[in-house]
């Protein structure tokens, strides 16, 4: 019988398993498991590389520990460390600063004794600067375990000489030592402290300025910490002091003249380990009142009344009483902590009616207070009355302006408030450019070109980099050197263009003003030149032929050239897409040019020659939907109603968003939401919901605007006056509604949908519910009760309408007559009236 071989030792792979768990725990810096798995592999095998990741480990534990503040424990890690590792030991600087801390002395000179020459002078500089003052302070003797031929003992030398001269009052010796001190030397921040100290400075700023250089790991930032203490005063020294010892205290309030009570503060606010609580704020001013002035302390112990009401009975017994603006100032603060806004502007109120009884000079207090008031109202209309208010008393605020400003600037606002309050505010700031440039925004807006660059100049003058105003008065030279041109008053045009080059804007507008030089040459010199100098300038400033192609247009048609001329010496834009840097450019330069001109029917025609690559480009190219949301802003904007349709329709194939649904639907009403079905509006109320369980505020906002229109422009549709006159609750059986054109008609396609929308709009021009019924009578017979539950409910009649629309455009929805009068039961309603009653 054979004996069965047995299985080869499997120690390597253990081994192999062992060295990934120790690596990955290394990796992951947990030093202590990696240990404990290194020394298990440094049992079975002498590895050289498995003692150094041993050390490692132990070194990057004793300076974990040390960090912490655990000293003692990271020294004996550090002896750990040395058992497997070799010297040069590193983070050597390290542990001599460790045995210092816990002075074990005998061991600190020893280890001293082993620093070579490049440790001290270059690689240990924080030990070597911390060395420096033990020697200068406590531990003269460190100086003999050190190397005697290095820079540090040479320096060390200096600064001794230089201390003797300051202890002698050697001013001129001082100064010849501390210069003999190299940039790099382990004594520079004791180097700025002496000079600090002894130069004969103009300004406390400046000491503190010398004394900020120090770092605050130097071993000299308590000494500079204390000598800044020294420059300060009042509340900032007290502080300074608090973290500092006793002993620390006590020298610096021997240098400062502290007497005794303030010495008494100062300690016992040292003591406080917590916040101090109010009713100890409120005593500490009582008891040192004669430190902070009588009239300082009483006003800080009236605010805290405030939040310590139970101080009353003190205050009335140690301060004279209050005077009556004072108690309602106080009561006014109380009601605004206790969040009783009501009440506060009461005794708000009375403050300034005793301040308008007492003097006429009183008039900035007043202001100030109607102010404070305003910061309280969380209504807008409320707060800006007060700020109007405020300005009878001070009208010199320049922010209760601009606030009332922006507030009559909402689109909502009356035009001739604002238009009233810019003016006011103009003659009273007419230097300010904030002020200026508003007055330059509302100008453009009203397409007063030469109202806005008459600010512009205004805010050149104060601010001649101003780069808005510059932008303004750059537009607008161009934009008067177009009509020169349309006019034929080419003497004036190169004057203009001159000036608009002048501004030094940059070269995309340098390449802007030649553009305009090569249409005032093709117009009035040479035809060829300026066509050469206009398509070199159009080519800087587009790289693609469909924006180069819109802007020609554009300028052609804005001077009055033949734009068919001009475009033939242009990359025709047909056959050529926008990238999405390019559609981005097309919507910079159509807002541009709506701003600048108004002109919206030019921009159309210059559209026109762009159009099938627009729109093939929203075809083919995945473009972000935010830029295409710009897109349709701006389309809106110049009242472009087909390429919005064109745009939100491709958006929608992507995006079955309500915003997209609102713009294909506002597009196909051309902005119009008298030409709006009844269905759409459906979808536009079901979107608004869908928007408010999303919180997109925008879309609701833009369909709540255009349903508003809707209902104000047919009212009788929107049917909200029945519910109050049946006493329906809508509140009951909220959660099971459900839209019956939704539950009838939510299946169909939305190519079969916009077929019968179409039709529907048509429809719902010319037929009544009675017009209705006679077309069809076939399918419902003399059934008067369909006729009824349309009077009734509008959505029978919208249900019965969009069978009608299908019937007549040919297409099938799988929905009958009979399938609508089943679901809204019909039949089943025998009232001879359309009301219940």
């Amino acid at each position: 019988m054979k004996k069965k071989r047995q299985a080869p030792s499997d120690s390597n792979t253990k081994s192999q398993t062992l060295e990934q768990q120790a690596l990955s725990q290394l990796n992951s810096a947990h030093y202590k498991e990696a240990i404990g798995l290194y020394k298990k592999l440094w049992q079975d095998s002498d590895n050289d590389e498995w003692r150094e990741k041993l050390a490692y480990c132990y070194l990057q534990r004793a300076l974990s520990f040390a960090s912490r503040g655990m000293v003692k424990e990271a020294l004996v890690l550090w002896e750990n460390y040395t058992q497997y590792a070799q010297k040069p030991y590193q983070a050597y600087d390290h542990y001599i600063s460790w045995l210092i801390q816990t002075k074990n002395i005998s061991k600190v000179q020893s280890s001293l004794a082993e620093l070579t020459v490049q440790q001290l002078d270059k690689q240990y500089p924080a030990l070597a600067s911390l060395l420096g003052l033990l020697m200068l302070t406590e531990y003269p003797e460190f100086q003999q375990n050190l190397p005697q031929d290095s820079a540090f003992i040479t320096d060390l030398k200096v600064v001794q000489i230089a201390l003797k001269a300051y202890q002698d009052d050697n001013q001129e010796r001082l100064n010849e030592a501390l210069k003999q001190l190299p940039y790099r030397s382990a004594f520079r921040d004791l180097r700025t402290i002496l000079t600090a100290i002894t130069t004969e400075l103009t300004s406390v700023e400046k000491i503190q300025i010398l004394l900020d250089k120090i770092p605050t790991h130097s071993a000299y930032s308590k000494i500079a910490g204390l000598l800044f203490a020294c420059t300060q005063d009042g509340s900032e020294l007290t502080q300074r002091l608090i973290p500092f010892s006793h002993k620390q205290r006590k020298v610096i309030a021997e240098i400062k003249g502290l007497n005794k009570k303030q010495i008494d503060l100062i300690e016992y606010l040292s003591r406080q380990k917590i916040p101090l609580s109010d009713k100890i704020k409120f005593n500490l001013a009582i008891k040192y009142q004669s430190l902070y002035g009588s009239e300082a302390a009483q006003n800080f112990c009236q605010l805290m009344l405030l939040s310590y009401p139970a101080g009353r009975r003190d205050f009335k017994k140690n301060f004279t009483s209050t005077n009556e603006f004072e108690q309602n100032r106080l009561e006014a603060l109380n009601c605004e902590q206790n969040e009783n806004s009501y009440k506060a502007e009461h005794y708000w109120r009375q403050c300034v009616a005793i301040l308008a009884k007492e003097a006429a000079s009183n008039g900035l207090k007043i202001a100030l207070i109607l102010r404070h008031i305003a910061k309280q109202y969380e209504d807008e209309i409320e707060r800006i009355e007060l700020l109007i208010e405020s300005l009878q008393y001070d009208p010199e605020d320049l922010d209760s302006y601009l606030q009332i400003l922006r507030y009559f600037s909402q689109p909502y606002e009356d035009v001739e408030d604002y238009k009233k309050w810019l003016a006011k505010t103009l003659e009273k700031f007419p230097q300010q450019i904030e002020v200026l440039t508003l007055a330059i925004q509302t100008a453009t807006a009203n397409k007063a070109y030469k109202k806005a660059s008459q600010y512009a100049k205004k805010i050149l003058k104060i601010d001649p980099l101003n780069s808005f105003a510059k932008q303004i008065l750059f537009t607008s030279h161009l934009a008067h050197a177009r009509r020169l041109i349309q006019t034929k008053k080419y003497h004036l045009v190169e004057k203009e263009i001159q000036q608009a080059d002048d501004l030094n804007l940059g070269k995309a507008c340098s390449t802007k003003t030649q553009l305009m030089r090569g249409l005032f040459y093709f117009a009035s010199q040479d035809k060829k030149q300026g066509l050469q100098l206009f398509v070199e300038s159009l080519n800087k400033l587009h790289s693609n032929p469909v924006n180069a192609c819109f802007q020609a247009a554009m300028e052609a048609l804005l001077t009055g050239l033949p734009v068919a001329t001009i475009l033939r010496e242009l990359t025709p834009a047909k056959d050529h897409l926008l990238s999405e840097q390019g559609l981005k450019q097309l919507i910079q330069l159509l807002t541009e040019y709506e701003s600048e001109e108004s002109h919206q029917e030019l921009i159309h025609k210059a559209l026109e020659r762009i159009k099938p690559a627009l729109k093939n480009s929203l075809r083919q190219q995945a473009y972000d939907e935010n830029l295409l949301l710009r897109l349709c802003q701006t389309l809106d904007d110049l009242n472009h109603y087909e390429l919005l349709r064109h745009c939100s329709k491709m958006a929608l194939r992507k995006w079955r968003e309500p915003i997209w649904i609102y713009w294909v639907i506002y597009s196909e009403t051309n902005g119009n939401p008298e030409q709006c079905t009844v269905w759409n509006i459906n979808r536009l109320n079901a979107q608004l919901e869908l928007a408010s369980e999303k919180k997109d505020h925008r879309v609701m906002v833009l369909i709540n605007s255009y349903l508003d229109r809707y209902y104000q422009a047919y009212p009788e549709r929107g049917m909200g006056f029945l519910d109050d006159l049946f006493g329906y609750d809508e509140e009951e059986g909220d959660d099971d509604f459900e839209d019956p054109i939704d539950a009838l008609f939510g299946h169909i396609s939305e190519q079969a949908f916009n077929k019968v929308n179409k039709k529907l709009d048509a429809l719902f021009k010319t037929t009544s519910p009675e017009k209705l019924i006679q077309q069809l009578q076939k399918d419902t017979g003399n059934n008067k009760n369909i006729l009824l539950a349309m009077m009734q409910n509008p959505d029978v009649f919208s249900a019965l309408m969009i069978i009608r629309a299908a019937d007549e455009a040919g297409v099938d929805i799988d929905v009958s007559v009979e399938d609508i009068v089943e679901y809204f039961d019909i039949n089943n309603q025998n009232s001879s009236s359309p009301f219940p009653f």
